[in-house]
């Protein structure tokens, strides 16, 4: 792998699957308006400590560091983590929906097990 391709991200993520992240993140906050359903303040923060704490950013100045790092600002990172929260939101909305066509999905997926079953003949 390339790191330096244009085609790769930060840690192993290709572009494509960048792209398609912040399609679903942008299709969520638009769900979320149509549905008219709240993302109150206090989700998106409690999302926000959920990253902060899962990448050990623990203090006010290694979340700095980090967002000088990344290039981001405070309100680049909140928005990000209201994209995250809008996401949740509507997954759990959706829930039915999704574990519905999950099993489909699924068996799409093994298109790769498929193939290799082929080569061995």
């Amino acid at each position: 792998m390339n790191f330096h391709d244009d085609n790769f991200l930060p840690g192993g993520e290709t572009l494509a699957g960048a792209r398609k992240r912040v399609l679903i993140g942008v299709l969520a906050e638009r769900e979320l308006a149509r549905q008219n359903l709240e993302l109150p303040g206090e989700r998106v923060q409690e999302v926000a400590r959920w990253f902060r704490a899962r990448f050990d950013l623990t203090t006010r100045a290694r979340t700095e560091a980090f967002l000088a790092h990344a290039g981001l600002t405070p309100a680049s990172f909140t928005a990000q983590m209201r994209e995250l929260a809008a996401l949740d939101a509507i997954e759990r909305h959706l829930v039915a929906t999704i574990d519905a066509r999950l099993p489909d999905h699924r068996r799409l997926l093994t298109i790769r097990d498929f193939l290799l079953r082929q080569e061995e003949r």
